[in-house]
């Protein structure tokens, strides 16, 4: 086998893992592809665990939501997790990050159902399965793509999206293909048309949450609309998941004496569309959670979110509010952010009374009984509303806080300097630091020779 792309080994292990689990798939491998047979065969693949779980942690650990002490920051399990905290020039070293393969696993498996698909006798399941399969494909391959974008390019500027570097877009499932970076906007343009196609071709609704029905590939559409500036799109395409009338958890029903206060994967929390985890970090574990005392000072006194979301350990606050009901990070998609999504978009258009409706009826179930509806006398006034928001809703979820922080740091208005004091020494990251683009791993660049991201 030829030493090129270190993916193709990661993916052999992870199908092979599988098998030995479940004993699903029949698979063979050569040297450059994985070729399952039947139907039920890529359901399963896309069915499996390395598809909705370990998303990684460098966004997280390098945003600003979170408190280190100097005393957690030394007791960190990596060097990695340090040096995305202080946000080091050479974060990544010789590393090859999850962010990075794991994508690139789930891209892969997708097209090799997608291509596989082509491939299958007439009898071979019914169209509704074959849809579903396909359009799960293309959801994924989509929300990979979207992730490997927000920690590997530059954040999306219209006037510039078309002439910087993208990642590389895979559509073929012979992972040895040399290919280079193309543009952010091939890119998007990938992500969104995808979407468009996947969302037909979904069920309505699905037995589990870790796969993808047509709201989990709408509101991924929305987010993508969201990062590229499209107002009204992402308001039309939010507005239908919203239409259906979706449950919003009330916080006055929660346990805030719970360790966890919302529902796990098992017991069902129902504003959880799409299922997935985050990786696991040291220093966001257990009593090291600790809230940045500028955004637990946002929350005001009627907010449940206090209690709900945090609890107290040696007088700070500690995050206990993680969508998978437990110490496990969420990283999927949730019904709380599409009533943000939509709010926003409605806010950027002028939209003004119909931002502050949608951003209330979230915003409503939050707070106690003594809560006053927000209000705004303009859309910019709206906006600042929404923008907090964001920050208090979903402080934690997957890398949300990082997107907002390199799309927000293009407007004056929203730009912050990110700090971090461990020691004797101080950390800064600048609005619109090169910075807030991790390196592309180096055993990529050297096997494939794609261009080198610049992190002065």
């Amino acid at each position: 086998m030829k030493p090129i792309i270190p993916i193709l080994l990661f993916l052999a292990a992870a199908v092979a893992g599988c098998q030995k689990q479940t004993d699903w798939l029949d698979a063979r491998v050569n040297r450059s592809t994985i070729v399952p047979s039947r139907l039920s065969d890529y359901q399963s693949m896309l069915d499996a665990d390395v598809m909705f779980q370990n998303y990684g942690y460098l966004a997280r650990v390098s945003s600003d939501n979170y408190y280190v002490t100097e005393a957690d920051f030394l007791s960190a399990t990596t060097d990695l997790e340090r040096s995305s905290c202080t946000w080091a020039q050479d974060v990544l070293g010789t590393r090859v990050p999850t962010e990075w393969t794991r994508m690139y696993l789930i891209i892969a498996t997708a097209n090799i159902c997608l291509e596989g698909l082509e491939k299958l006798s007439a009898g071979d399941g019914t169209d509704i399965q074959r849809k579903q399969v396909k359009g799960t494909a293309l959801f994924y391959r989509s929300m990979a793509y979207y992730n490997l974008l927000q920690h590997f390019c530059q954040p999306y500027d219209p006037s510039s999206a078309a002439s910087l570097p993208g990642v590389p877009l895979r559509f073929s499932a012979d992972v040895n293909e040399r290919l280079g970076r193309g543009t952010i906007a091939q890119v998007y343009e990938e992500i969104t048309g995808s979407l468009e196609k996947a969302i037909p071709l979904l069920p309505a609704n699905v037995a589990l949450k870790t796969q993808p029905s047509q709201n989990a590939a709408r509101v991924q559409l929305a987010r993508a609309y969201l990062a590229t500036e499209q107002w009204a799109k992402a308001e039309v395409i939010s507005g239908q998941v919203l239409a259906d009338n979706p449950v919003l958890l009330d916080f006055k029903k929660l346990n805030s004496a719970a360790s966890f206060s919302f529902p796990t994967f098992e017991t069902g929390n129902p504003e959880v569309i799409h299922y997935a985890e985050g990786t696991a970090v040291s220093l966001m574990t257990s009593n090291k959670m600790i809230c940045d005392p500028v955004l637990f000072n946002m929350y005001a006194g009627t907010d449940l979110r206090r209690t709900i979301l945090y609890r107290q350990f040696n007088g700070m606050p500690i995050f206990k509010g993680q969508y998978t009901g437990r110490a496990t990070p969420f990283a999927g998609i949730a019904y709380n952010e599409v009533y943000l999504i939509h709010a926003e978009a409605c806010a950027r258009q002028g939209k003004t009374t119909a931002a502050m409706q949608t951003l209330n009826q979230l915003v409503a179930t939050r707070h106690s009984a003594q809560f006053s509806p927000l209000s705004a006398g303009s859309a910019q006034e709206a906006l600042d509303k929404i923008v907090s928001e964001r920050r208090k809703e979903m402080p934690y979820t997957g890398s949300t806080s990082w997107e907002d922080l390199r799309r927000l740091n293009r407007d004056p208005r929203y730009q912050r300097t990110l700090t971090r004091k461990i020691g004797t020494a101080t950390y800064t990251l600048a609005p619109g630091s090169k910075r807030y683009t991790f390196p592309i791993p180096l055993l990529e660049v050297q096997l494939t020779g794609i261009e080198q991201n610049e992190r002065p």
